[in-house]
């Protein structure tokens, strides 16, 4: 299925910026265009009489051709128009991959006059003129310390895995201290939102929050508190639109309700099941990552199942054998319901699961209070909740 929405680890695959977001609009609309100029200026002893230049957007993904621009006598120009402020490249060579890494610059593009300076090497050219790019560099600046504090748990992490050390022991080891390093990265990123509502950089920061704990009424507020001319960029708009509909299903909401028909054909519904902790748990036969998910919803079950915890498994397949098979061989024994419209089933597209596994959950009266809880993280919740 297409996503009109995906978040990925980067702002956009060649633009390496510390921010965990890519957006890929299914619909662009036309927005009012600003000017812009660099002009550049190139050290003699720094021989080059080419450039190539490419300018990319937050809401595309697709890499953007390089354009020859002419060196003369140390200085070149280049001019054209953007709706809001993107990702830029130069680069010395036509690709945007250039084997050596200081003939690459990134940096953001904005409205009006930008100066490059470039004295050695290109990587490390100075760009001024550009809000946009000075507040990423200061946010990337503010949030180093935290991304090397994940960075060395990481690689502890991994040295352990190269002596041999079993999985399950090191995420035990790393997974709380992980955990809190990452929070207290939202933590900084948070901040930094409320301490820069003119900053391009905070809305596209928002959906990396979001994500940290599904609480999209908290986004919304500080998204809602963001200048005017960020939240009706085109980037903006479509942030925001993502925030609105993620709301229904965000933490604090009441999950909406749907009826579906079990292995035998009777109709169940979501309220039917109200009074207990519901995991409303989105799978199929044919995932592969919603299988191995499964012993660990199984050991969850078993460990809860007489305290007021229940699962009700939502399958995405097609064909109804492949579904009663796989619920037979991983021995999944609570309720579970289909219409076997695949991505297309009711309470998918209610739910706006456009990947599995996605589960959500609910508390005794209906209301969202866990999302894509997996592996351990699902136990631990359990257990607050029933401690």
């Amino acid at each position: 299925m297409t996503e009109s929405y995906l978040f990925c680890s980067k702002i956009m695959k060649y633009f390496k910026l510390f921010i965990s977001f890519c957006l890929i609009a299914s619909f662009i609309p036309a927005f009012a265009q600003s000017s812009f100029t660099i002009k550049g200026t190139v050290d003699p002893a720094f021989k080059i009489t080419t450039i190539y230049f490419a300018q990319g957007s937050f809401i595309n993904n697709e890499m953007p051709k390089a354009k020859k621009i002419p060196v003369q006598n140390g200085n070149f120009i280049i001019s054209g128009n953007i709706s809001e402020p993107g990702p830029a490249f130069l680069s010395l060579t036509e690709s945007l991959k250039p084997a050596d890494p200081s003939e690459f610059k990134q940096f953001v593009l904005d409205k009006g006059l930008i100066t490059i300076e470039i004295k050695d090497k290109l990587s490390s050219a100075k760009v001024s003129g550009s809000k946009a790019n000075i507040d990423v560099v200061n946010y990337t600046a503010g949030q180093s310390s935290f991304m090397a504090k994940l960075g060395a748990l990481n690689e502890a992490a991994e040295r352990q895995s190269q002596l041999g050390i079993p999985l399950d022991s090191i995420i035990k080891m790393y997974h709380p201290s992980l955990k809190q390093a990452g929070q207290e990265l939202i933590n900084y990123q948070k901040n930094f939102v409320a301490k820069n509502p003119s900053a391009f950089i905070s809305v596209l920061l928002l959906p990396e929050i979001a994500r940290s704990s599904y609480n999209f009424f908290e986004v919304d507020s500080a998204y809602k508190k963001l200048d005017e001319d960020i939240r009706t960029s085109p980037t903006g708009i479509a942030i925001g639109e993502y925030i609105t509909k993620e709301k229904k299903t965000s933490i604090g909401a009441v999950a909406p309700e749907f009826a579906l028909a079990d292995s035998m054909g009777k109709m169940v519904s979501l309220s039917s099941l109200k009074g207990k902790y519901v995991l409303v748990d989105f799978w199929a036969a044919w995932c592969k990552p919603c299988r191995d998910e499964n012993p660990n919803v199984v050991q969850a079950f078993q460990k809860f199942k007489d305290k007021g915890f229940t699962v009700l498994g939502v399958s995405l397949d097609k064909e109804r054998k492949d579904w009663i098979r796989a619920i037979n061989v991983d021995q999944l024994t609570w309720q579970h319901v289909s219409d076997l419209k695949y991505f297309l089933s009711d309470a998918a597209v209610l739910y706006g699961v456009t990947s599995i596994p996605r589960n959500f959950l609910l508390d005794p009266m209906g209301k969202i209070i866990g999302r894509d809880l997996r592996g351990s993280d699902l136990d631990e919740k359990l257990e607050e909740i029933f401690k």
